[in-house]
C-alpha cells in the first residue's frame, strides 16, 4: 500500500513539474514586442515612425562617424585622437574589417529595416484618425536618405556615379524571422538610384506636416535635387532647388544673417530644412569627441591645417576652426552636454545645387549661376565673384562649398561624384583610385555566401 502510494505521489509530482515547465516555456517575452502587435494601431505606428528617426541619430550615423568620418577622410577634420580605425580614414587605408565602417552600414541598414517595417504596417491600418500617406512619407523620404547614404559611400566607381558602378543590397521588406535575413546580392547602381527616386516622389506627393525635426515636402524636394546633382540630371537638380528656394526665400534670401547663429541657435528658420533633434535625455557624443581633454572632451578629431589656412576675411573661419585650449576645433558642436544637433539639409546648399546645374546644363545659365554662388558669399562676407567661365565658377564653388559645408560631410562625397578626388586628395591617385568606395564590411562578404565581392582593391 505504502509502495503503491509512493508511486502515484511521484507521478503527481512529475506532472506538477512537467506542467510549470511547460507554463515557463510558453511565456511571452515582457521586454519586446513582435512587430504584427507593436505595429497593430495607429500609436503603435506613430511611435515606431519616431523610431526611425531615432536611427539616424545612432553615433554610427549622423551622431558623428557618417559625415565626421567622411570629412576625415577628405582632409577636411583631422585626427588629433587614438583610435586606429580614425586613423586609417586619416591615412586614407581602410581596412575591409575597420569597426566603424561595419558599424555604418549596420546602422543604416537598421533604420532601413525599422522603416520597411513601419511602412507594411502603416499599409494594414484603417483608423480614420490615421493619416496612412503621411506616415508613409516620411518613412520612404527616410529609407531614401538612407539608401542614398549607402550609395554614396559604399557605392558608384573611382570616378562618381554614372548609374554603372558599384550598388548596395536593397530590402523593401521587413526583416522579420532568420529567413527574411538570408543574404542578397547587390543590387546594380542603376536599381538602388531607382529607389531613391520612388521614395521620395513619393514622400513629395504625400508629404504635408512642418515640424522641427520632421520630414517635409522642401526636405524631399531638397533630398532628391542633391541626389540629381550625383546623377548629373541637371535639370531636375535646378527645377527641384528652385521650388525649395522659392518656397522659403520669403522676401530676401532665406539664409540666416549670421552663419554662426545656425549652431549656436538651432532650428533657425527658413535655412534649417531637415535637421535631426537632440536635447538632455536624447544626446549625442559630437562636441566629446571634438573638445581638448582639459574641456571634458577625447580629443579625437580637430580642424584641419587646411581649415586653418582659410581666409581671415571669411565670416565662416571662425565658425570652422574655433581654437580651444591651443586647439584647432569647430564652433558648429558646442554643446559638451550632448544636445548639438545636426543639420541635414539646408537652404544654402539649394543655392549651390542650382548654381552647378545652371553652370552645367546644356545651355549653361552662368548669370544665374554666378548670382547663386554670390548669395553664398555675401554672408560670409567675401567680395562678388566675377568668374566668366562655366569653369571658373565651378571652381569658386567647390572651393566655397568647401567651407560652406567643413564639418558637415559633403567634402569628400562632392570630390567622388565630381571625380576630383585624384586631384584634391592625397592618396587617391594612381593605384589607390579604388579608395573612393569604402570597403564593404568583410564580415558582409562573408556571410553572403558568395553572392557579394568586395570592391577590387582592398
Amino acid at each position: 500500500m505504502k509502495k503503491m502510494l509512493n508511486i502515484k505521489l511521484s507521478l503527481l509530482t512529475a506532472l506538477i513539474v512537467f506542467s510549470s515547465c511547460e507554463k515557463i516555456i510558453d511565456q511571452q517575452p515582457q521586454t519586446s514586442l513582435s512587430a504584427e502587435t507593436a505595429y497593430a494601431t495607429r500609436e503603435g505606428v506613430e511611435a515606431g515612425l519616431l523610431g526611425c528617426y531615432n536611427a539616424l541619430q545612432s553615433t554610427s550615423y549622423y551622431g558623428l562617424e557618417y559625415w565626421a568620418l567622411s570629412d576625415l577622410y577628405a582632409g577636411v577634420i583631422a585626427h588629433t585622437g587614438t583610435f586606429p580605425t580614425y586613423a586609417q580614414f586619416s591615412n586614407r587605408q581602410i581596412l575591409p574589417d575597420n569597426t566603424n565602417v561595419t558599424n555604418m552600414w549596420n546602422a543604416i541598414y537598421g533604420g532601413i529595416n525599422r522603416v520597411n517595417t513601419i511602412i507594411a504596417s502603416a499599409e494594414t491600418l484603417n483608423d480614420p484618425a490615421f493619416s496612412k500617406t503621411q506616415a508613409i512619407g516620411e518613412a520612404r523620404f527616410l529609407r531614401g536618405l538612407m539608401y542614398f547614404d549607402l550609395l554614396r559611400a559604399f557605392g558608384g566607381s573611382s570616378n562618381g556615379f554614372n548609374k554603372s558602378g558599384r550598388g548596395v543590397p536593397v530590402r523593401t521588406s521587413p526583416t522579420l524571422s532568420p529567413d527574411n535575413a538570408a543574404a542578397i546580392p547587390l543590387s546594380s547602381e542603376a536599381d538602388v538610384w531607382k529607389q531613391i527616386d520612388a521614395d521620395l516622389d513619393y514622400a513629395i506627393t504625400n508629404l504635408k506636416a512642418s515640424v522641427n525635426g520632421r520630414a517635409t515636402v522642401n526636405a524631399a524636394k531638397a533630398l532628391k535635387a542633391r541626389a540629381a546633382l550625383y546623377k548629373e540630371d541637371w535639370e531636375t537638380a535646378e527645377t527641384l532647388s528652385n521650388e525649395v528656394i522659392n518656397a522659403l526665400k520669403g522676401t530676401g534670401t532665406g539664409l540666416s544673417s549670421s552663419f554662426d547663429a545656425l549652431f549656436t541657435t538651432q532650428n533657425t528658420k527658413p535655412e534649417s530644412i531637415f535637421e535631426l533633434q537632440y536635447d538632455i535625455n536624447n544626446t549625442n557624443s559630437i562636441a566629446f569627441y571634438y573638445f581638448p581633454t582639459g574641456l571634458g572632451g577625447r580629443n579625437e578629431i580637430g580642424s584641419s591645417a587646411t581649415l586653418n589656412a582659410q581666409s581671415a576675411t571669411d565670416l565662416r573661419k571662425a565658425t570652422n576652426v574655433k581654437v580651444l585650449s591651443g586647439s584647432n576645433k569647430t564652433g558648429k558642436y558646442s554643446r559638451i552636454n550632448g544636445t548639438d544637433n545636426v543639420i541635414i539639409i539646408r537652404l544654402a546648399e539649394l543655392y549651390l545645387i542650382r548654381a552647378e546645374a545652371r553652370a552645367k546644363k546644356a545651355a549653361p545659365d552662368l548669370t544665374g549661376a554666378l548670382a547663386d554662388l554670390n548669395v553664398i558669399r555675401a554672408r560670409a562676407g567675401l567680395a562678388a565673384s566675377t568668374a566668366a567661365t562655366a569653369d571658373d565658377i565651378l571652381k569658386q564653388l567647390y572651393e566655397d562649398k568647401y567651407y560652406e559645408f567643413a564639418h558637415e560631410g559633403h567634402a569628400f562625397f562632392d570630390m567622388k561624384r565630381t571625380n576630383r578626388l585624384s586631384t584634391a586628395i592625397t592618396g587617391f591617385s594612381g593605384a589607390n583610385t579604388f579608395r573612393a568606395v569604402y570597403p564593404t564590411p568583410q564580415r558582409e562578404i562573408i556571410n553572403s555566401g558568395g553572392q557579394i565581392v568586395q570592391v577590387t582593391g582592398y
